[in-house]
């Protein structure tokens, strides 16, 4: 008789596909929407799944759940486990499409300032099809779904390779109507506006303290300024005036170039920021689909010019 193998000991696929939306969406109800079944099969789902692991995955309330410990580390294996079986389907069956369609996650800001540019994209690589969505944190990265993604920093993960694309200063910049209202020549000015109107970003802290430093400015303090959860909000938040914001300016050039923001200081006058790095990371796996290298050239030749001006 032939020894049992191990697959034997997976639960059904079903599952596992109930348990990973039931688990990402914290919901029966929506992971059931998402399915396309009825909130009774992803619970029976759930039950099937507890009942042949022996262990909870939920705590179920009344009108909600939340995973357990042992239910968290488990949802973070099975996703990913699940997204390599949808990435080796589409190698696998999809060879036409993988060679012109590009999909590409990109930090939020990077993500704005790339709409601005994608029509010169196309016209030069008319037959890419490129799908750009965003990420909405620091968790959205690394998960192997799409063909390359855009983060800050540019140490590689492991499996990926990397491109750096962007390393530049922090530059101070307001709306035109804050300025209007806060006269503003030279950084020592700032000791006359509110503590609140440093506009502050909550996945990098310590921006404004850096550049009141090397300003010379340690008296003034930014941690009661609005603070925002990415650069992308303060960026919004400085274009409807709400105060001052420091943001990459190669990032906020559609902003600049419109109006939107300017810049209250000359560039002699203000101190060198905290330098932000942004690179291209993607599988390396899929570094020699066409779509992904026409793209690499493309980036490289609009963010060039910024890197040897800086």
């Amino acid at each position: 008789m032939d020894a049992p193998s191990p697959l034997d000991r997976l639960p059904p696929l079903n599952a596992l596909r109930s348990f990973e939306a039931a688990g990402r969406l914290q919901s029966v109800r929506r992971a059931a929407a998402e399915l396309s079944v009825t909130p009774s099969a992803v619970s029976r789902m759930l039950a099937l799944l507890e009942s042949s692991l022996g262990v909870a995955l939920f705590v179920h309330e009344p009108r909600s759940i939340r995973l357990t410990p042992e239910g968290s580390r488990y949802l973070d294996a099975v996703t990913e486990h699940l997204h390599g079986l949808v990435a080796a389907t589409d190698l696998l069956t999809c060879p036409r499409r993988n060679e012109t369609i590009l999909t590409v996650r990109a930090d939020t800001l990077f993500g704005n300032w790339l709409v601005s540019r994608l029509p010169w994209f196309h016209r030069g690589q008319p037959w890419v099809a490129l799908q750009l969505t965003t990420a909405s944190g620091a968790g959205d990265f690394g998960r192997g779904d799409v063909d390359a993604e855009i983060r800050p920093g540019i140490g590689a993960a492991a499996g990926y390779a990397t491109q750096p694309l962007l390393a530049e200063p922090v530059a101070c910049v307001c709306s035109p109507g804050y300025l209007a209202r806060h006269p503003l020549a030279v950084p020592a000015d700032l000791r006359a506006v509110h503590e609140q109107d440093l506009l502050r970003c909550l996945d990098s802290p310590g921006t404004w303290d850096d550049w009141l430093d090397e300003a010379g400015l340690a008296d003034v303090s930014a941690k009661n300024g609005l603070a925002y959860g990415d650069a992308a909000l303060a960026c919004r938040a400085a274009v409807s005036g709400q105060g001052l914001a420091l943001l990459p300016p190669t990032l906020v050039e559609p902003e600049l170039a419109a109006g939107r923001l300017v810049r209250p200081f000359c560039a002699s006058a203000q101190p060198v920021g905290q330098v932000v790095e942004f690179a291209l990371h993607y599988p390396v796996e899929r570094e020699d689909r066409r779509a992904l290298q026409a793209f690499r050239r493309w980036l490289d030749d609009e963010l060039a010019p910024r890197a040897q001006a800086g």
